[in-house]
């Protein structure tokens, strides 16, 4: 941000040295120019006294001395409008200075008006100001669905909203809304399918009886076939998951990032499967967060993207000894005594590791609650959130912890935060103090 701030304001002092240069030349003339009338004038004088000289003497006609005196005037008139050219008075300064000033205040007014001026601010305050202009908008949303309620797609826009804000119940409620088209739609099955998988952290009974009345609806449905996979990793049923993912794949754009990563699993659902398979792991418990996008599901731009839960690989396969530690973190959470007044108890504190260079997506998660501060903590690729995006698949990694205020991994303004320094995955004895409250 401040090397933008130096850049715009260099261009405009290189600006203003050119535009006012014409000003600035002028006015190193302007002592001199006050007296070229009179130099000129006495200049003309003592040639017209030549000139008359000459008449007097007999060298010159009257005719001849005539002449002269006309090319004479002639000159003193053109010396004397070169001369006010030149000169200088205080009203050329006064448009110096009025240029001066106007021309770096019209260029931010010029910026503010048509430019981003939010965009060379810092990513955590960008996204909350996009955080908080989205509860702005879907509760605009809400007050006109509440005066127009026959609106299905009013009720799935505003149900989509609630989901991107982690207001599950808000969404469920705005799901139940929409009437009888919610049974004749599988997108719309789907989602409210994946907004129990969130709700809940994991399946249960009524997400898995939408999941498959989506796809006898719409058997290619992409969420669906996602949600199903996932369903059927957790529980072991390998084959089936990749069944599920198998037809997904071709649906998805190839080589993009959606792509390689049903893809991973895909290959590991298939190998469980030819290998006999061995327990699955359910669902990470933890909600996605809100840059976790299901592959192919993105909405229209004046919707919502939908985040989704994924389905967490098992314990990853035996690696020789001396690469165990490379698998897990450990370490100790602390609450600062500073911001102790500031949690109850049943405050949810999400603790995860990222990858430093890489996506945003968890590689390892676990959740607690306040009162269990301060915890020791353990994360390692059993808690992975996909399968292959582990731990032990990272160069470097940071643990973070957020007491959520809403419940829910999605950031929100006075959530307690906290994050240790870079460290290779095995190490040990981290000290992740929450320290900072979220503007």
């Amino acid at each position: 941000m401040t090397y933008f701030y130096l850049a715009a304001a260099t261009l405009v002092v290189v600006t203003l040295l050119l535009l006012l240069r014409p000003w600035w030349r002028s006015g190193r003339r302007v002592v001199s120019a006050d007296f070229l009338p009179v130099l000129n004038t006495a200049i003309h004088r003592d040639r017209l006294t030549e000139l008359e000289r000459d008449h007097a003497n007999g060298t010159l006609s009257a005719a001849d001395l005539a002449e002269a005196r006309e090319e004479l005037q002639r000159q003193l008139l053109d010396d004397t409008a070169a001369a006010e050219v030149v000169t200088t008075d205080g009203s050329g300064r006064r448009g110096g200075i009025v240029l001066a000033v106007l021309l770096p205040l019209a260029a931010i007014g010029l910026y503010a008006m048509l430019g981003t001026p939010a965009a060379v601010l810092p990513g955590d305050v960008q996204a909350q100001r996009a955080m908080a202009d989205m509860e702005q908008l879907t509760a605009k949303l809400a007050q006109k669905m509440e005066q127009n309620p026959n609106n299905p797609e009013g009720w799935a826009m505003l149900a989509r909203s609630y989901k991107s804000l982690g207001r599950w119940d808000d969404a469920e409620r705005a799901y139940g809304r929409i009437g009888p088209d919610l049974e004749r739609n599988a997108e719309l099955l789907a989602e409210v399918a994946e907004l129990l998988v969130q709700k809940n952290n994991g399946f249960d009974a009524r997400s898995r009886e939408l999941i498959q009345k989506a796809l006898r609806l719409e058997p290619d449905n992409m969420l669906a076939l996602f949600l199903g996979g996932g369903e059927a990793f957790g529980a072991g049923r390998y084959a089936a998951a990749a069944e599920y993912w198998g037809r997904l794949l071709p649906r998805l754009e190839p080589d993009s990032e959606d792509a390689r990563m049903v893809e991973s699993s895909l290959a590991m659902a298939r190998e469980r499967s030819a290998g006999g398979g061995r327990p699955g792991a359910p669902l990470a418990k933890t909600a996605p967060g809100r840059g976790d996008v299901l592959p192919g599901t993105a909405v229209p731009q004046d919707e919502v993207h939908r985040g989704v839960a994924k389905p967490a690989a098992d314990a990853s396969p035996a690696k020789p000894a001396g690469n165990a530690a490379a698998t897990s973190l450990s370490g100790r959470v602390e609450l600062a005594a500073a911001l102790k007044g500031k949690a109850a108890p049943d405050d949810v504190v999400f603790i995860f590791a990222r990858a430093v260079d890489g996506p945003r997506m968890p590689l390892a998660a676990r959740r607690a609650k306040v009162a269990d501060l301060p915890l020791d903590f353990v994360l390692d690729d059993s808690q992975a959130v996909m399968p292959g995006a582990n731990l032990s698949s990272a160069q470097q990694v940071r643990v973070e912890v957020r007491i959520s205020k809403s419940g829910t991994a999605t950031p929100g303004t006075g959530d307690l935060t906290g994050k240790s320094e870079a460290v290779k995955p095995g190490a040990r004895g981290l000290r992740v103090i929450i320290d900072r409250v979220e503007p």
